[in-house]
């Protein structure tokens, strides 16, 4: 009978370089704290390279680190959860502003928790289902973009920039993510989106 280092070494094996892993891809091969060990040793033999708590990176001369968003969005996917973007996050993703947000902040209904990934930290940060339920698109990160900001603090070239954005929406998720906009941020994409449909 295989040992656990073995049966996780033969998975290892069948990655691909820069392919992330997670301890629970291994279940079954062993107990919680032998799959644990295991991962420290492939890590050390370097066949593993442990990016942040609980996330591995199949080594090799090819391996690139994977950007923080991708990270985030194959934790998503293992947990079985949904992340958006929060607001200061989903102003950078929409080129509102420059500079990507020191810590990167994702709204989820899974459990929260915080990985540092190399020198970048992912949060993930308990919220309403009403937040979640906004699509992934365009118009779901400019109502969360737009909820962060507040509005006072909507400028003319603020204005300028969505506009510019909403030639680019996904026309049938645009109105179901007004619905769940507050009523400021409704009247106020609503207004856009009219002015640029004459």
């Amino acid at each position: 009978m295989n040992s656990t280092h073995q049966l996780i070494a033969n998975k290892i094996s069948r990655l691909a370089a820069g392919e992330l892993a997670f301890p629970t891809d291994f279940r079954g091969m062993g107990s919680e704290d032998a799959i644990k060990m295991s991962l420290s040793r492939h890590t050390k033999e370097n066949r593993l390279e442990r990016l942040g708590h609980g996330v591995y990176l199949k080594a090799g001369k090819t391996a690139k680190i994977p950007a923080p968003e991708t990270v985030a969005m194959a934790i998503a996917r293992k947990d079985r959860v949904r992340i958006r973007p929060d607001g200061q996050l989903a102003l950078f993703q929409l080129g509102l502003i420059e500079s990507r947000p020191d810590e990167l902040i994702y709204l989820t209904d899974g459990e929260p928790r915080s990985i540092k990934i190399g020198e970048q930290r992912l949060i993930f940060k308990s919220t309403t289902a009403k937040k979640l339920s906004l699509s992934d698109t365009t118009s779901g990160l400019l109502v969360l973009a737009l909820d962060e900001l507040g509005k006072d603090k909507v400028t003319d070239k603020l204005l300028a920039q969505i506009t510019d954005k909403l030639s680019a929406i996904d026309k049938n998720k645009w109105t179901k993510d007004l619905q769940l906009a507050s009523g400021w941020i409704y009247n106020l994409l609503h207004k856009l989106y009219q002015q640029t449909a004459k």
